[in-house]
């Protein structure tokens, strides 16, 4: 995420072009998920209209409603759309957990993630602050992102565990206590120092990951 919310490539050619249905209506539909991120981090999410949407885009109004219902529709998309995204740069930068130990895997695997979302700040606010102010529409895909997390982290610990850079596979109830303190912590940022500041909490969460990734092989 920089977010390449695909925003900044600019309309669709006019007139005549070799692109296919399929791949018209894709372009147009990332670009109005990555449009939505932009103005709902730009100017807030209740402020937001779908002519705030599409004016980024530079997709037509008819466009929008052949894809979505309405802003609540696009902007639950928009968010699935940016933490894929975020979620494949992560899992390219590291190669399916490929080289390294577990550790470095976790500190590579922090350090991309929030270099992505630095990158782009209007859709990273829109993520993690404008997502909680949507409210209903929004409560089944966040879970659905920390289940996605939750699932990152677990594998990864399991290739550590095969590997023997690990004792144990963790409990998953601190996995989702790391999760927890991750997104409050990126919240913090936001709003205290902005998202050119989020890199910096890399160490700290690759500490804090470290600590409870092992903390079930710990000495009681």
């Amino acid at each position: 995420m920089s977010v390449q919310t695909d925003t900044e490539a600019g309309p669709l050619p006019r007139g005549r072009h070799r692109l296919s249905r399929a791949e018209v209506e894709s372009s147009q539909y990332r670009r109005l998920c990555g449009a939505a991120l932009v103005a709902v981090g730009e100017i807030g999410y209740a402020a937001t209209t779908v002519a705030d949407i599409v004016a980024r885009a530079q997709v037509a109004r008819r466009t929008f409603y052949a894809m979505f219902a309405g802003k609540d529709e696009c902007f639950a998309a928009a968010y699935d759309f940016g933490v894929e995204l975020g979620l494949r740069r992560v899992g390219e930068a590291i190669g399916e957990w490929g080289g390294g130990d577990f550790a470095a895997r976790v500190r590579t695997s922090f350090e991309v993630y929030l270099g992505v979302l630095a990158a782009a700040p209007a859709a990273t606010r829109a993520i993690y602050v404008e997502s909680l102010v949507a409210g209903g529409p929004l409560i089944a895909h966040r879970a659905r992102l920390h289940h996605l997390f939750a699932e990152y982290v677990l594998g990864s610990a399991r290739a550590g565990v095969a590997a023997g850079d690990l004792r144990a596979v963790p409990d998953p109830g601190l996995i989702d206590i790391l999760l927890g303190g991750i997104d409050d912590r990126i919240r913090a940022c936001l709003y205290d120092t902005g998202a050119a500041a989020l890199p910096a909490l890399a160490p700290l969460f690759t500490r804090t990951a470290l600590a409870l990734c092992d903390a079930r092989a710990l000495p009681t």
